[in-house]
């Protein structure tokens, strides 16, 4: 991973108090419900969905306020107009799905990586 993927990483694990940190084991439950519940199902845990929703939103919004407050190039390179919450959810559950050996990581850390993987930055 380049320099600046670890900076971003460490920006983000840093807004969250250690008390607060939760894992991609947690996320991973949390994030399928809400897909099932979006796709017409019921959520089992609407507290659960709640807190994907919140840890994908606040992690965007970091993201977003660093790039504006640092003037550094962006990590993530979202599209115009951003993307819908289901969007984001289906890309952080099909990472974590695929990187079952990290879910033990700060979920906060987790959601930049896919979302760094899903829209990668030029480093033009």
């Amino acid at each position: 991973m380049n320099k600046r993927a670890w900076q971003v990483l460490a920006l983000s694990a840093c807004c969250w108090s250690v008390s607060a940190l939760s894992d991609g084991n947690k996320l991973l439950q949390e994030c399928q419900d809400g897909i099932n519940a979006m796709d017409g199902g019921t959520a089992k845990n609407a507290v659960g969905v709640g807190h994907c929703v919140g840890v994908l939103q606040a992690t965007m919004d970091t993201l977003d306020l660093s790039h504006e407050l640092t003037k550094l190039p962006k990590y993530v390179c979202m599209p115009e107009g951003g993307i819908p919450m289901i969007q984001s959810m289906r890309i952080v559950v099909k990472y974590l799905k695929a990187n079952p050996e990290s879910l033990n990581v700060n979920e906060s850390i987790l959601v930049t990586t896919a979302l760094m993987s899903a829209f990668p930055c030029s480093d033009s």
